[in-house]
């Protein structure tokens, strides 16, 4: 019997958590609550110290050195402490230590991603994105397996959830902009600094991730258009709604294969009623893919939040541990294309999505 024990240990997936903020303390629960087939056996946080206490497993190893979870038994390395740096340089010393790697880093992704894909697939590893870009609502695998039959020419989103936490709470109450921030903050929506999230650069990342994965493209998300929604007002919304429609964040993409030219920006446009996007309110994500043979597919799912985020996550452990050896393809993207200047009318204009086109 305890032959059998050790052996059902030897097989349980290790994991290594970097971050233990909001994202990284649900992932944690998760893991450590109730029977699994993951050992979480390192967490690494910069306050270590004073955050141990929050979690009662009492077997996992608390650390603020990257190199003790380099150098241990974990097969997964989850890093989930945002930004570009350390986070890269972190995930990049992860795959050359021979760890798979799980990441919601979108930052990373959509600047390094092709790098660090390729250095994966060399050394016989994995590295999942999926909480990078939609939290729960899956684009990554519905875009890069489910639709990897097809030829995608056209990707419309709503890709942050916590702005469109914001719009959905402003036209709902009528509230100031601040107030629908303090809302989102109190139910763990919006960051302390939310102007990635409203200025567009954080959905402009994840659309330039949808880029590589749809088009093959390698895409900057400097190159994307950005336009803030920061300024928008209850009156805005309530304009929108009389001529017909609502606004959100929309995050658009479409790729002329004839001319190699790409059409891609990130801004609040108003939206029909009737539309898909209209309908996603709160904290979710959708997605509207359009491809030459399945027509349009729609996703949606919940992109915001620590436990909405830890779906993904850990969505992604779980590919991994299905196959520890199974090796990802790099990536092969092109940079031969032509960005085309976008053309968009301020949101309260009355401009619906076809026409934002």
């Amino acid at each position: 019997m305890r032959g059998e024990m050790k052996r059902l240990v030897n097989v349980r997936c290790r994991i290594a958590l970097l971050g233990f903020g909001t994202v990284g303390s649900a992932v944690a629960r998760r893991l450590t609550s109730g029977p699994s087939p993951f050992q979480l056996t390192h967490i690494l946080d910069r306050r270590a110290a004073c955050k141990r206490d929050s979690l009662t497993a009492a077997d996992v190893i608390w650390t603020t050195r990257i190199e003790e979870v380099l150098e241990s038994d974990a097969d997964v390395v989850v890093e989930l402490i945002g930004g570009v740096e350390p986070a890269a340089d972190w995930i990049r010393a992860a795959l050359l230590a021979g760890k798979s790697v799980v990441t919601a880093n979108k930052q990373v992704m959509a600047r390094h991603g092709a790098a660090l894909l390729t250095l994966a697939a060399r050394q016989g590893r994995q590295l999942r994105f999926e909480a990078a870009v939609g939290g729960a609502m899956p684009i990554v695998r519905t875009i890069g397996d489910g639709l990897a039959g097809d030829r995608i020419s056209r990707i419309d989103a709503i890709l942050n959830g916590t702005t469109n936490a914001v719009l959905s709470r402003l036209e709902a109450t009528h509230c100031s902009i601040d107030d629908a921030l303090a809302d989102a903050r109190s139910r763990g929506l919006a960051e302390a600094d939310p102007s990635a999230d409203l200025d567009g650069d954080d959905a402009a990342a994840k659309l330039a991730i949808l880029c590589a994965l749809a088009f093959g493209l390698r895409v900057e998300p400097a190159q994307i258009d950005v336009q803030s929604t920061a300024n928008i007002t209850a009156l805005d919304l309530a304009r929108a709604r009389a001529a017909g429609g609502t606004i959100r964040q929309i995050a658009h993409a479409d790729y002329d294969y004839a001319t190699s030219t790409l059409t891609a920006w990130v801004a609040p446009v108003t939206v029909p009623l009737d539309s898909i996007f209209a309908g996603t309110t709160g904290p979710r994500n959708a997605a509207l893919v359009t491809a030459e043979h399945s027509g349009e597919t729609v996703v949606a799912g919940t992109g915001a939040g620590g436990n909405a985020t830890a779906v993904a996550i850990i969505s992604d452990i779980n590919a991994i541990a299905r196959d520890r050896s199974a090796i990802v393809p790099a990536p092969i993207l092109s940079t031969d294309f032509e960005l085309a200047p976008s053309h968009f009318e301020p949101a309260w204009s009355s401009l619906s999505l076809a026409e934002a086109v």
